[in-house]
């Protein structure tokens, strides 16, 4: 169900589309998991599969994610838990692999700087790495600036070599599922830990190779497009801090694709 032969990275792109759209891939088969993913995707995923299959089309390979719900009763049959009675809250959040870039990176879009990049021009090493995904080399000329959101949004940047970068605290976990029950403290199911993080990426990097790569032949295309991601994609975690409100997050991967894919200005 992941290709009976990959020929390109955008192979890739369509088994993860496939699994997220719940349509069968091209051998007619329906992606049901991923490597990442042993179960069925969960139904709260339903309340964005649109938004989730466009940017999967695109490259940027979400394995974990989940809708912004701001006080909906603990019963919800799609996002409630917990016991009756309380209310349940969740601050959109991505995880997902994404391509390589290279040059300048516009991680502008969620920092307050006075540049277009994350680091300063001459500091080439960090800015390779400091940016939000995009689905091809960034190898252009700067573009006008695009909004940016400040400390709205939180990312967590990783390589398989293990070179991170982040806006958050190094240390502090962020809540993004919280519930309120009659009675009781609130309770946080689930934060985003940045030691958890760094630990996760070793096998999430794994996962690559052992679940995947390995069902085809050694030095065959498919192994071989498998074993590029492996090497050279990111690990990115992205939280939306501001659950009361639409996600900027689809706009954010949207205006970073329009920027990858425009025309340099003259």
């Amino acid at each position: 169900m992941w290709g009976e032969e990959l020929t390109s990275e955008e192979s890739v792109f369509e088994v993860f589309r496939c699994y997220i759209a719940g349509e069968p891939n091209k051998e007619g088969h329906k992606v049901t998991c991923l490597p990442w993913n042993d179960e069925p995707l969960a139904p709260e995923t339903n309340l964005m599969k649109e938004e989730l299959a466009k940017v999967n089309r695109r490259g940027i390979l979400t394995i974990n994610s989940q809708p912004n719900i701001n006080g909906k009763p603990s019963t919800d049959p799609i996002v409630g838990w917990g016991p009756d009675g309380g209310y349940v809250f969740q601050k959109v959040g991505f995880e997902e692999a994404a391509a390589d870039v290279s040059e300048e990176v516009p991680s502008a879009y969620v920092e307050q700087r006075p540049l277009y990049v994350e680091a300063k021009q001459e500091d080439a090493s960090e800015a390779q790495l400091a940016g939000l995904p995009g689905v091809l080399h960034l190898q252009r000329e700067r573009q006008s600036p695009p909004k940016n959101y400040g400390q709205r949004v939180n990312y967590h940047i990783v390589n398989v070599k293990g070179e991170n970068i982040t806006n958050a605290h190094e240390m502090q976990p962020n809540a993004v599922t919280w519930g309120i029950f009659p009675g009781r403290e609130i309770i946080q199911p689930t934060v985003v830990d940045p030691v958890s993080f760094m630990y996760w990426k070793d096998e999430a990097f794994a996962l690559w190779i052992e679940q995947w790569a390995k069902l085809y032949e050694e030095e065959s295309p498919s192994r071989m497009i498998l074993q590029y991601m492996h090497d050279n994609y990111y690990l990115v975690n992205l939280v939306d801090n501001d659950f009361p409100l639409d996600s900027c997050l689809w706009q954010v991967l949207e205006d970073v694709h329009t920027l990858l894919n425009c025309p340099a200005e003259p």
